[in-house]
This record gives C-alpha cells, sequence and structure tokens, in this order.
C-alpha cells in the first residue's frame, strides 16, 4: 500500500513522495480498519501508520499536488490550504514563478496566494511576461475555487499600485474577446473604492447572469468597511434585487475570508463547503436566518445524505461526528 511504500528506504525519494502524497487521506481509514481488527496484522497496521505519520510531513514539505490533475481533483484538496504553512507558501511561489505551470496551475496557486495575503511582487513579475500570450485567454472556472488567473493577477496589481495595473485594467475594457466580459466586474475586488463598489451593485441588482459578482461585492464592500464579509453577506437577506440562492451560496462561501470559496454552486461533495456549512450555522454573529441557510445547506450536503460520494471519502470517525453534529442541532425541531 501507499503507506508502506512511503517509509519503505529502498525506494527512490520521487517515488516515496508520491505514495506519501497518495496515502495521505488513506492512514485515518487504516487506523480505523486496525482498530476493528485483531492479531498481529492489526499491531502491523499500526505500526506502518506510525511511521508513516513520523515521516510524511518531511517528505512532503516543499511539493504540492500534481496541476495538470482534472480541476476536480484539485478542488478535493482545497481544504487542506485553508491555512499555509511556510513550506506551502514556498512552494506555491515557485510554482507560479515556474515558465512551466501551466493557466489551472498558475489560477489554482495564484488564488491561494492572494487570498492568505501571500501574493507580491514577485508574482506579478514572474506573470507579466506571460499574460498577454498564455492568460488572456478563456478559462472556464465555473467548477473550481479559484478564478481566473488573470482576474486574480489584475486584482494583486491594483492592490500593490503597480504600474502594470493600467494596462491590465485597459485590456478588461476593451470589447472583446467577449469570453472577458462576464469576468472584468470580478477585478474591482483588487484596490476597491466607493466606484468599484457602486457599478458591482448595479450590475447585482440588475438580475445578469452572475460569475461571482455578488460575492466579489460582499469581499469588497468587507474590506471597504473593515468588517467580515459574513455580517455584510447576512445584511442582504431579503434585499430586493438579490437573489435568493446567489446569496445563500454566497454566505457560505465567503465564512473565511482568508479562503472563499468559488464554485459556481454550494458544492454537496466538498469538505470545505461542509465546514463553511457548520460555521455559518454555529455562528453566533449571524442572526438565526443567517444560521438557518448553514443549517440548510449541511443537511442538503452528501456528508450526511451520500458519504460515498464525498471526497476525499470520509473516516468514520469524522461521518459519526457529523451526525452527531447534526442530530444535536435538529432535535426537538423536526
Amino acid at each position: 500500500t501507499d503507506v508502506k511504500l512511503t517509509t519503505d528506504g529502498r525506494l527512490p525519494r520521487p517515488l516515496r513522495v508520491a505514495a506519501a502524497r497518495a496515502a495521505y487521506d488513506q492512514v485515518a481509514h487504516v487506523r480505523e480498519r486496525a482498530a476493528r481488527a485483531t492479531g498481529p496484522e492489526a499491531a502491523e497496521a499500526l505500526a506502518a501508520a506510525d511511521r508513516y505519520e513520523a515521516v510524511r510531513d518531511e517528505l512532503l514539505a516543499g511539493t504540492g499536488p500534481d496541476l495538470t490533475s482534472y480541476e476536480g481533483a484539485l478542488g478535493d484538496l482545497w481544504h487542506r490550504y485553508r491555512t499555509l504553512s511556510p513550506a506551502d507558501t514556498g512552494w506555491l511561489r515557485d510554482q507560479v514563478a515556474d515558465p512551466a505551470t501551466g493557466v489551472q496551475g498558475i489560477a489554482f496557486c495564484l488564488e491561494l496566494l492572494y487570498a492568505h495575503g501571500a501574493a507580491g511582487e514577485a508574482e506579478v513579475r514572474a506573470l507579466l511576461p506571460r499574460w498577454k500570450k498564455e492568460l488572456a485567454k478563456q478559462y472556464r472556472t465555473t467548477y473550481t475555487e479559484w478564478r481566473h488567473p488573470l482576474v486574480t493577477l489584475t486584482c494583486l496589481a491594483q492592490d500593490l499600485a503597480h504600474p502594470a495595473a493600467d494596462e491590465l485594467l485597459a485590456w478588461w475594457a476593451k470589447p472583446k474577446p467577449l469570453w472577458k466580459d462576464p469576468l472584468r466586474l470580478l477585478t474591482h475586488l483588487g484596490a476597491p473604492d466607493e466606484a468599484k463598489a457602486a457599478e458591482l451593485w448595479e450590475f447585482v441588482v440588475s438580475g445578469g447572469h452572475d460569475t461571482g459578482h455578488l460575492m466579489t461585492w460582499v469581499l469588497l464592500r468587507a474590506r471597504l468597511d473593515g468588517t467580515h464579509p459574513l455580517l455584510v453577506a447576512e445584511r442582504l437577506i431579503g434585499e430586493p434585487g438579490v437573489r435568493e440562492y446567489v446569496l445563500h451560496r454566497v454566505l457560505i462561501g465567503v465564512a473565511d475570508p482568508a479562503q472563499p470559496l468559488w464554485h459556481y454552486a454550494v458544492d454537496p461533495r466538498s469538505h470545505s463547503w461542509w465546514r463553511r456549512a457548520q460555521e455559518v450555522a454555529d455562528d453566533p454573529r449571524l442572526p438565526a436566518e443567517a444560521r438557518a441557510i448553514g443549517m440548510k445547506a449541511a443537511r442538503e450536503h452528501y456528508v450526511t445524505r451520500h458519504p460515498d460520494q464525498v471526497r476525499p471519502p470520509l473516516t468514520d470517525g469524522e461521518l459519526t461526528g457529523a451526525r452527531a453534529w447534526l442530530a444535536a442541532r435538529t432535535a426537538g425541531t423536526d
């Protein structure tokens, strides 16, 4: 198994690193199976898990996922990056700086760095030579937790007051190519001001197709007001012109402003969306109506309805904990 391969000193280090990454979500399952078993095989499985955990962090330090994987596989790992270790930050920066990193990889890494406040001049310098030929192309982000990399780069350049910001904004202002028009207003999150907020809000209440506009407005408004985006979002409940289903998704997606979730809808397979739904449901700062939105999302999540479809797979302990959490909050309400 990957758990055992990780600790086999006879194998080349790259193979052990690959095994350590593959086993990351397996080891808890190994422990649970061993706890239910008896005899020498159970003891050996527990010992293998101990050996794996003793070397895992050292092997995986400064590494990351295959950025050419399909977007769903990268999305399944998003919750691991809710906080960034120094090694994570270094790896993400290295990928952005690497000319071999493709559009998807740049989008993934730059979004994480930007959201965590870890992106800077170096990332702008690395991407400026590439943006016209490589980044200024259609790249669909409907099913991703990250935005188009040129949106994120433009936001970063504006925040830094980088000289390239004007050139980037001028490109967004051009009428063509047409694919970028639905994304232009998302760049307003960079260096926000009241004029940008007003233009975004006008679009939000116009009924136009939302591709992240309300999310952007909430995050922008929170930056301008110096408040948590959850408190901005909850004030929109019942607001004329704001579509309910979009607001519900945004309310949960902004629960952690250091890692907003940009997926087009609440992803019922995702650990990230499950945890955010729980946090909204339990947030004492929010009124009951807002917390109820979190509870509704939690009830409808696959953790409680189709746990076998959650990715990465849940451990028995996680599933038991999820059911207990839900039962404690629904007792006497049904």
